[in-house]
């Protein structure tokens, strides 16, 4: 049996905006992040996610002095894919199910990721 390593980004600039790439393999609910290691003749399909969500959740992370605190979010997708990552605001935070968009993000090294923020 071959496995074979997906490595497509689990990101996607389209004309709508930008969407995040789930992955749907043998009837089993979409995933995000994507599946990463498949058999060779497993389908899956590729569901992009986006641009827009509803605010499921999130937090305010205070790490310690001398850093500045961030916001962590889970956003609920209409395709089913609930999705974790950096929440983006200026001032008060947005409210639950309030709708959020995925925009650009660049981690600390430098690699292009996403965050939510508010529309």
């Amino acid at each position: 049996m071959k496995i074979i390593k997906r490595t497509d980004s689990h990101i996607r600039d389209t004309p709508g905006g930008m969407v995040l790439v789930a992955t749907q393999a043998g009837g089993q609910p979409p995933q995000f992040p994507p599946i990463e290691f498949v058999h060779h003749d497993q389908p899956i399909e590729e569901i992009e996610t986006g641009p827009a969500g509803s605010l499921y959740s999130f937090t305010v992370v205070h790490p310690g002095k001398d850093k500045p605190a961030y916001a962590l979010a889970m956003v609920d997708f209409e395709s089913g894919v609930r999705a974790f990552g950096r929440l983006l605001f200026d001032g008060s935070p947005p409210a639950i199910e309030s709708r959020v968009r995925v925009v650009p993000f660049a981690l600390p090294d430098g690699t292009p990721d996403y965050a939510f923020q508010e529309q």
